[in-house]
């Protein structure tokens, strides 16, 4: 880089830093420096008066408009002269002068990011980037008559995206944006329906935390919060006419206050980390909550996004969907949804969890090959990844995991229901590694057992691997091409190993990878991470979460699924 291109980067530079203390704290700058040739958003606004010259007389009377002309990186919504003149009506005013200009200047930083966002960006949900004001902007699509437009905080229309200018990104819009007035919690308080969990967030004490400006809120973490409040129609259908009601049934240590006391873990679990939409929560199958080491689980059923529905030890506990249209509601600092049906933290002890991982949802809607059929059913990612809870390493190689399944084949004869995945595994042009998502499994203490089929493409096959349970490293490897040792149940568990099924042929064997400490009842990554070798009949059969002090040896299965107990 030359020295002129340097300066004018560092001129640049402090320009962009001077507009931010600008906006930030409203002082009048000296000078502007300008280092493209390209317009500005001041100088764009400029050119069209006729429909943005309102706006860009507030840009003057806040003492602002130099600064969106120098460098930077921004994104602007600019409401037309229309959607101030509404503005202006909604205020009882005639001129933009006649508003505070305190008022001015935070409408200025509502409207603007120091982001650069075009609209192909944006998604149903929150920015990525929050607005100089401080609060987040949603996005999402309305279709009216045939028509889809883009909607910004549910308040205004995109009526031109995407103008490219010198420093950033400008979007028009036909209305002005209002920033989010009231905390969550005065939210909660002022919508009669929530008179019983309004009681609740009083006496925990959370009322407070839900209560603080993100600027005043030292807790990094706890700077926007969301909350899944319970109407008082939702806790009277499930038995709880009253505060008094809940409290009688939860308050174990008599004072909600304490952060160990149930009615406290209630509320807690009722509270997630982060400013979370819908479109946030549908993204991901667990959400952190405010209750120590818990998290609520949500899975997405058609448009209805469901809480903590979930098959734990093979029975269905139906979720707790939220209320779409009663959710999405802007708090300054924070989000309010509604639940619609009364969900509560459950204690779970540590379970023994036995994983197939050849039964999944994908696979089961194969009805003419799944546990009926030789025909091996292969996957790969040539048209998207067609497993929801099974990723792998995009090669050349046009597959990926294997489903195999035969009574008769000495492959899969003993395995768990006679089937198993077979794992192309190790470079040139195989996946180096795979992720499975797990079962629920219970936090606690386990150990991590892999059941497979030994097999060797050729003589001299090596395929070693290590596993990985939400990033953290077992300390045993998984040898596909090593035959379990011979010796009796308690030999065989010393050297971390085991007989997992009916026959005792060495063929046959599961693998003590480690032991794990899971901190969250959820489900998990499970990661098979090639370490040396390369092989495509790898075959893994069966994985098992065993708590630590539970029997590791039994029971053993039958091919189809009877359990052994010990003798």
């Amino acid at each position: 880089m030359n020295k002129i291109s340097t300066k004018n980067r560092l001129i640049g530079i402090v320009a962009g830093f001077t507009l931010l203390i600008g906006i930030w704290e409203c002082k009048n700058e000296a000078l502007v420096y300008v280092t493209t040739s390209d317009t500005n958003i001041t100088s764009y606004l400029e050119k069209y008066p006729e429909s943005l010259s309102e706006f860009r007389k507030i840009l003057d009377l806040t003492g602002t408009a130099s600064y969106l002309n120098a460098y930077g990186a921004y994104t602007l919504f600019a409401p037309t002269n229309d959607a101030i003149k509404a503005y202006l009506t909604e205020k009882g005013k005639t001129t933009i002068d006649q508003i505070d200009a305190a008022e001015l200047k935070d409408l200025v930083r509502f409207h603007l990011l120091s982001d650069t966002l075009r609209s192909n960006t944006f998604t149903d949900g929150k920015l990525p980037s929050l607005t100089m004001y401080g609060q987040y902007l949603i996005t999402g699509a309305k279709n009216t008559d045939g028509v889809t437009k883009i909607v910004i905080n549910r308040q205004a229309n995109i009526i031109q995206s995407d103008i490219t200018v010198g420093n950033g990104i400008i979007h028009t819009i036909d209305h002005v944006l209002q920033p989010a007035k009231f905390s969550v919690a005065q939210m909660v308080e002022s919508d009669p329906k929530y008179t019983i969990f309004t009681r609740v967030l009083k006496e925990t004490g959370l009322y407070d935390s839900l209560n603080v400006l993100p600027a005043n809120n030292p807790d990094m973490r706890r700077k926007f919060l969301t909350v899944l409040a319970e109407s008082d129609s939702v806790l009277k259908a499930a038995g709880f006419n009253s505060y008094a009601d809940l409290k009688a049934r939860y308050s174990t240590d008599g004072d909600p206050k304490k952060i160990t006391d149930s009615l406290h873990l209630y509320a807690d679990y009722h509270i997630l980390y982060e400013a979370k939409y819908l479109a946030d929560i549908a993204s991901s199958q667990s959400q952190t909550t405010l209750a120590p080491l818990e998290i609520i689980s949500t899975t997405l059923s058609g448009t209805t996004i469901l809480i903590n529905d979930v098959t734990f030890l093979g029975i269905h506990e139906p979720g707790a969907p939220i209320n779409r249209t009663a959710s999405d509601n802007s708090a300054n600092n924070g989000v309010l949804h509604s639940a619609n049906q009364h969900y509560m933290l459950k204690i779970r002890k540590p379970v023994r969890v036995d994983w197939d991982v050849a039964d999944f949802p994908e696979m089961r809607k194969q009805t003419a090959i799944f546990r009926k059929s030789t025909t091996i059913k292969t996957f790969d990612l040539t048209a998207g990844n067609p497993i929801a809870d099974i990723n792998w390493e995009l090669t050349k190689l046009a597959f990926g995991p294997q489903y195999s399944w035969s009574p008769a084949s000495s492959i899969t004869n003993y395995a768990l229901y006679s089937d198993l995945l077979i794992l192309p595994i190790g470079g040139p042009n195989r996946p180096a590694w795979y992720e499975f998502k797990t079962p629920l499994i219970v936090r606690g203490k386990y150990k991590v057992w892999a059941g497979y089929r030994w097999q060797k493409q050729s003589g001299s096959s090596l395929n070693v691997n290590q596993i990985l349970i939400d990033g953290v490293a077992l300390p045993k490897l998984l040898e596909f091409t090593v035959t379990r040792p011979v010796g009796t149940d308690a030999e065989l568990e010393a050297q971390g190993w085991k007989q997992y099924t009916e026959n005792a042929s060495t063929t046959f064997g599961a693998r003590l990878l480690g032991v794990i400490d899971i901190k969250t009842t959820d489900r998990h990554i499970f990661r098979i991470q090639n370490i040396t070798g390369s092989q495509n009949n790898n075959n893994l059969d069966l994985v098992q979460f065993i708590p630590i002090n539970d029997d590791q040896v039994y029971p053993r299965f039958k091919p189809d699924g009877t359990l052994i107990p010990k003798p």
